[in-house]
């Protein structure tokens, strides 16, 4: 910790260890990876040393944490509430998960000395929101879902 490349270093071991493993990255940034063994699924993301895994199967991550735990010394949080600037809310009954940038808003808000600014209602050119209108109810019909299951309401 502390030199310039730490981040670098511990990310190229961090992976290899990964790929060892059986971990395939997503996409081409190298920082979400995939195993999957069976229906089994693991996502995991790393920013420099803060991890989030995300996975289908309890055993199947248990295992994974304990061969981890093995070459790098991990500290479990319990159910994430906070990610890189992101508030977390989960609701393990109703199964949903929200992601929050109130924080993140407000700071913004703060570093540009905004905090006292009052809201203004934006307008929208009106053709274009009869244009969106027109493509959400295309993509309505042709797929078969409701307008507000398209939406999430």
């Amino acid at each position: 910790y502390g030199l310039r490349d730490s981040p670098a270093a511990f990310h190229s071991l961090i992976e290899k260890w990964l790929l060892k493993y059986g971990f395939k990255p997503v996409g081409s940034d190298r920082v979400t990876f995939m195993l999957r063994r069976g229906e089994s699924v693991i996502l995991l993301s790393m920013y420099v040393d803060d991890g989030i895994v995300a996975t289908n199967n309890a055993k199947f991550y248990q295992s994974f944490l304990a061969d981890l735990d093995k070459d790098f010394e991990l500290s479990y949080q319990g159910l994430i509430t906070w990610y890189l600037g992101v508030a977390i809310h989960q609701d393990p009954k109703k199964r949903s998960t929200k992601l929050l940038q109130k924080q993140y808003m407000k700071d913004i808000l703060e570093h540009f000395g905004m905090t006292g600014a009052a809201p203004v209602n934006t307008p929208m050119v009106s053709h274009l929101r009869d244009r969106t209108a027109l493509l959400c109810t295309r993509l309505t019909r042709s797929s078969g879902e409701s307008t507000s299951s398209w939406w999430g309401r």
